[in-house]
């Protein structure tokens, strides 16, 4: 997964790939294969700013992240409708179909394989900031109850 601004340079120069090969009459395939990658990698980036991780919070760059995958959300969603838009005129409603399913495949696929492995590596990173945390606390816990009793006289 890229970035929202990255992948948002990528859908625009696919979307301008797309036109300059569909007004020539060629196939425009991989230009639809870069699209639909970048459209997958933002939506995903979008869902993911709605419910960061813990530990973004800290670094203070959830904002900044979050702005950029709305942003870049807004303008993939017009270069959508314009790629729609042309593709219903160049292939008629069926190849508009058409086009809607294979990016349905291409999402679903994209989200079971590579989606999934940025979102356990979230996940460990959640539990092993937590363990560090539970493990700081009891170490001064225990480091609190030997000087309690060291100090007490009873060890």
């Amino acid at each position: 997964m890229i970035d929202p601004i990255s992948a948002l340079a990528i859908a625009s120069a696919a979307v301008g790939q797309i036109k300059s090969l569909l007004s020539a009459g060629r196939d425009a395939s991989n230009a639809l294969s870069s699209f639909a990658g970048a459209l997958s990698d933002i939506n995903y980036s979008a869902e993911k700013a709605k419910d960061p991780p813990f530990y973004k919070s800290f670094s203070g760059s959830y904002e900044k992240e979050a702005a950029n995958a709305f942003i870049a959300k807004q303008k993939v969603d017009a270069l959508k409708k314009d790629l729609e838009v042309m593709i219903m005129y160049t292939y008629g409603m069926k190849g508009l179909e058409d086009y809607k399913n294979t990016i349905r495949t291409m999402k679903a696929q994209r989200e079971k394989h590579e989606y999934r492995k940025k979102e356990m590596i979230d996940a460990m990173i959640s539990w092993g900031v937590g363990f560090l945390i539970v493990a700081v606390t009891v170490a001064f816990a225990g480091y609190g109850l030997y000087l309690l009793g060291q100090n007490q006289g009873k060890w």
